[in-house]
């Protein structure tokens, strides 16, 4: 075996074992009607329109690496109303199928060392490039689905949330006024500051899922044409 043999195998046994799942879903979502692709349920789902589209263009970054079919995000800025009606289209279709593409299942890694001993794998930061296409779907639909989870949300939780940054700042006053109170007046305090390892890596699918039922979303399970 060579040694980009044995340095392949390393990384996909590391990773491999990284994003394998290490808990069980506590209900069978496959089973969970609310969670069901059905017509019913399709129906239901708004088209996707030529405005949310071009809002979620915005909001896509120029200059930024290419998936595996080298389509950029500065070509489907300029293509306007062509491009766009052949997108809505194709969004159309996967919400109604409940079927993505193959070549949104598709992505280069890339491992970026972040800090610390680059001899050891956990030090590395795992970038997929995947399609902009894809991610222009997924964009829409954080769209759709931030605008619905955020009314679900208390004022305490400030972190994470569009518009709230004056918030984040009052709940560090608050949190200065309770310490400098407990110092006052002798008393007892517990702050717990938590630091996930591989904290994103590490998020179940299928607690995302529940989650998002949970605070009201009307999902759709669908597969990939793999």
């Amino acid at each position: 075996m060579d040694v980009k043999s044995e340095l392949l195998g390393e990384i996909e046994a590391f990773y491999g074992q990284l994003y394998t799942s290490i808990s069980k879903p506590t209900v069978n979502l496959a089973n969970d009607p609310k969670a069901r692709l059905t017509l019913h349920y399709t129906e239901d789902i708004p088209d996707v329109s030529l405005y949310e589209i071009r809002m979620a263009l915005k909001q896509l970054k120029n200059n930024k690496a290419l998936g595996e079919n080298g389509i950029t995000v500065e070509l489907l800025k300029v293509g306007r109303k062509p491009i766009l009606k052949a997108l809505q289209k194709l969004f159309d279709s996967v919400i109604r199928e409940g079927k993505t593409p193959q070549a949104w299942n598709r992505g280069v890694v890339v491992l970026f060392c972040k800090k610390g001993d680059n001899a050891l794998l956990k030090n590395y930061r795992p970038i997929s490039l995947l399609s902009h296409v894809y991610k222009l779907f997924s964009r829409v639909i954080t769209n759709r689905l931030a605008r619905r989870f955020d009314d679900f949300q208390p004022p305490e939780q400030a972190g994470f949330r569009k518009g709230f940054s004056t918030n984040t700042v009052n709940h560090r006053h608050t949190l200065r006024q309770v310490i400098q109170k407990t110092e006052e007046y002798n008393l007892p305090l517990c702050l717990a500051f938590v630091d996930y390892e591989k904290a994103f890596d590490s998020i179940e699918t299928w607690a995302v899922v529940q989650c998002s039922l949970s605070n009201g979303a009307r999902l759709t399970i669908g597969t990939s044409k793999c």
